[in-house]
């Protein structure tokens, strides 16, 4: 319980440290839930058969489509990808593993996404 709580806590940080390293704000004003629905200008539309995918806790495909969906060279959607990994990182680490998708998961899926939009690695290697 202690190793899942630090993981949750290490998961909530880095989510912090990257909006700061990009100029964003550290408490984003919308809940994960209401990014998915959001579809303005500065923040693009959350795609669908993601937040499908999530809904019906297939957190492994719906990780897989975020990396084909998602354009890493618009630092835009930076905030859906960190809406996305903080949606996951509030179930329980028992619903987590029941999906098949431990906490541990999350943290490396999070890593690697703020890499692919050419945050250096070297910045994430506390967590």
């Amino acid at each position: 319980m202690i190793t899942e709580d630090y993981i949750l806590r290490m998961i909530q940080d880095m989510v912090r440290m990257l909006l700061r390293l990009t100029g964003q704000k550290t408490e984003s004003p919308y809940s994960p839930e209401q990014l998915f629905r959001l579809n303005t200008e500065e923040i693009p539309p959350f795609p669908k058969r993601i937040q499908k995918l999530l809904e019906q806790e297939q957190f492994n495909e719906a990780e897989n489509l975020l990396f084909e969906e998602i354009d890493f060279s618009d630092p835009r959607q930076l905030s859906t990808v960190l809406a996305f990994y903080q949606y996951l990182n509030g179930f329980s680490d028992d619903r987590l593993e029941a999906a098949g998708f431990p906490r541990e998961e999350i943290q490396e899926g999070l890593r690697d996404c703020a890499v692919k939009f050419g945050i250096d690695e070297a910045l994430l290697s506390y967590s």
